[in-house]
């Protein structure tokens, strides 16, 4: 008996304990499915509140669109008041112009029919004027050839007073060149004798310059003091000599500095400024000589084309 009573009270307590594991199990299963329902629905709510978060942004940058758009549509409207006032200006300066535009059609008709009549009148007043200008167009040709020919003229006497002032300038320059030479080759009394007759005979006039138009001042030649081969002084006199007419001469002295020459042909020999001469050596030409100052016995040239050096001595034809 008391066997079935433990065995009723161990199968009661099995039952128990099974009961209670059963409950457990399904307590725990219960809260289980609580906890991952809970965390569902937080995920959800975490979920639905980023979105809530999204569309508030969303529902903020749309508003922000919605202003700025109103804006834009003030300022179009705005603009488009403007574009309505400009056009209405416009359409009223149209208008004064259109006016305008017919008021100088008007003015312009009048102006041709002014015009045509000035045309008639200006080709009646040609038609008289032409028989009245034509004297005056022959007159005027003949003042225009004879001013034509006034300016040729000033022009060649342009040109030779350029030539005469140029002449004068190289006979001034060569009076220096031989005066320079003379006060380096003649003692201090000599030269001042020299220099003294040199200044008579350039204040005397000279004949040909009285009838050949300008005058040109008159470049004479001093007497020259040369120096032969031996070296002893040889004063050349001033006053002409009767000496026969040579076809040659010799050079005296030669002035490398500035390129001139004496020789022995002078006045006497009929040799005048202007003269080509030519400078011979065993008959051969050495050079050419152009005369430029003359003396009785001896002149002065200026050496023009040198082929050989000249020396004193060489023979002058």
């Amino acid at each position: 008996m008391r066997e079935k009573i433990r065995l009723i009270i161990t199968v009661l307590l099995a039952a128990m304990l099974a009961g209670s594991i059963f409950s457990g199990l399904q307590t725990y299963n219960a809260k289980k499915a609580i906890e991952l329902e809970r965390n569902r629905l937080r995920d959800e709510n975490e979920a639905l509140g980023r979105n809530i978060e999204e569309i508030s942004q969303e529902r903020r940058q749309l508003e922000g669109k919605v202003n700025a758009l109103t804006n834009d549509l003030g300022r179009v409207s705005q603009e488009r008041q403007d574009i309505q006032r400009q056009y209405e200006l416009l359409a009223r300066e149209r208008e004064d112009l259109v006016r305008k535009v017919e008021t100088l059609q008007k003015d312009n008709e009048q102006l041709r029919a002014q015009l045509t009549n000035l045309t008639r009148e200006k080709e009646k007043l040609g038609q008289r004027l032409e028989g009245d200008l034509a004297p005056l167009r022959d007159e005027n040709a003949q003042l225009e050839e004879e001013l034509d020919n006034l300016n040729t003229l000033k022009s060649k006497l342009e040109v030779e007073l350029g030539q005469l002032k140029g002449e004068k300038s190289d006979l001034e320059g060569r009076l220096n060149e031989i005066d320079s030479f003379l006060k380096q080759n003649l003692s201090g009394s000599k030269y001042s004798r020299l220099k003294e007759q040199l200044d008579v005979i350039q204040r005397r006039p000279r004949p040909e310059t009285q009838t050949k138009g300008p005058e040109k001042e008159s470049i004479e030649l001093p007497a020259i003091v040369v120096k032969p081969q031996t070296q002893a002084p040889l004063e050349i006199p001033q006053q002409p000599k009767s000496i026969p007419l040579s076809p040659k001469g010799t050079i005296l002295e030669i002035n490398r500095e500035n390129n001139f020459v004496v020789i022995d042909l002078g006045q006497d020999a009929g040799i005048k400024p202007g003269d080509t001469l030519k400078v011979y050596r065993e008959d051969k030409t050495i050079a050419t000589l152009e005369v430029i100052q003359t003396r009785p016995s001896i002149s002065a040239c200026d050496i023009k084309e040198e082929i050989r050096p000249i020396e004193v001595g060489d023979i002058v034809k």
